[in-house]
């Protein structure tokens, strides 16, 4: 039932979207950012993200500033990969433009796969479509969310632009390494939280869990990586960027693991030091600690 109530609660939303005027998306989206805000969905972990990342960089009215920014951004863009249900793909180059195209079709030219690492930065769907449409369909690993009727609701606006979506599964490790035999893109997000296996990089000057998938999957055929980020620069008005991240591998596969988790992971900072509240900071992003860390949990 309360699966049932959610998909009802989502399917208003998108008639809303359908009936809304485009042009006043960007309003409501804030709208939207600044009631979760009010209400306090959680702050907590907002602010406590934003100390970690800026600490005595910001002062606490810069820091309440920002947080609030960042709810407006989570707003807009909720509203924005539901408004995608309604473009064509055809369509879809009017909202975003992307600089580094020739990279990834190099990177596919050279026959061994490619790993896109992905992020939730910006609109994070929006570049995901915008590549599968205007250079090749992207692959994506991608969590099932708890609410199926939802889950398969997201996957049909990525479908809708080519995209394929991996679900976690017992194959899924199988269907990705035959994504990268066919020469295809393999499309992986390297920013959540990874409770499960210990894995640490420094993200922002702590550490942070991570999962080794990005890292083992481009190691696995030594295939060329590809970083993507995305910034909105107007009123549905994004940029999506994508740059090679370039790796040695020294045979030493745990090495090998961390240099490329810590590459992406200090491209992603950079990006966020540029545009702070562009980045999804309501994910408990440092929750998992190393058992050599004392004290309680940071949230």
């Amino acid at each position: 039932m309360k699966n049932q109530v959610e998909y009802l609660i989502f399917l208003t939303l998108l008639l809303f979207v359908k009936l809304l005027p485009t042009g006043l998306i960007p309003a409501v989206g804030k709208l939207l950012g600044m009631i979760l805000y009010v209400f306090g969905v959680r702050k907590n972990v907002v602010n406590q993200n934003l100390k970690i990342a800026f600490g005595g960089q910001l002062t606490d009215s810069e820091r309440k500033h920002l947080c609030k920014q960042t709810y407006r951004n989570c707003g807009i863009v909720t509203f924005e990969i539901l408004l995608m249900r309604f473009i064509s793909p055809e369509k879809l180059s009017t909202y975003i433009e992307i600089e580094g195209i020739e990279e990834l079709s190099a990177a596919i030219a050279e026959g061994r796969g490619v790993v896109l690492a992905g992020n939730h930065f910006g609109n994070w769907e929006m570049i995901s479509a915008a590549i599968s449409t205007q250079v090749a369909p992207i692959h994506i690993y991608a969590g099932m969310q708890r609410n199926d009727l939802f889950d398969n609701a997201l996957n049909a606006i990525r479908q809708k632009f080519g995209t394929i979506t991996i679900s976690k599964s017992k194959t899924a490790t199988i269907e990705m390494m035959k994504v990268l035999k066919n020469n295809q893109i393999l499309g992986m997000a390297g920013d959540l939280n990874v409770p499960h296996n210990k894995f640490f990089i420094d993200f922002f000057g702590r550490k942070a869990a991570v999962g080794r998938g990005l890292a083992s999957f481009t190691l696995s055929r030594e295939c060329p990586l590809i970083f993507l980020w995305c910034v909105r620069t107007g009123p549905l008005k994004h940029k999506g960027f994508l740059s090679r991240i370039d790796y040695r591998i020294t045979g030493d596969k745990n090495t090998d693991l961390i240099e490329i988790s810590q590459a992406l992971a200090k491209e992603l900072e950079l990006r966020i030091q540029e545009y702070p509240d562009q980045y999804f900071w309501l994910n408990k992003r440092w929750k998992t600690r190393p058992d050599e860390e004392p004290g309680p949990g940071i949230y």
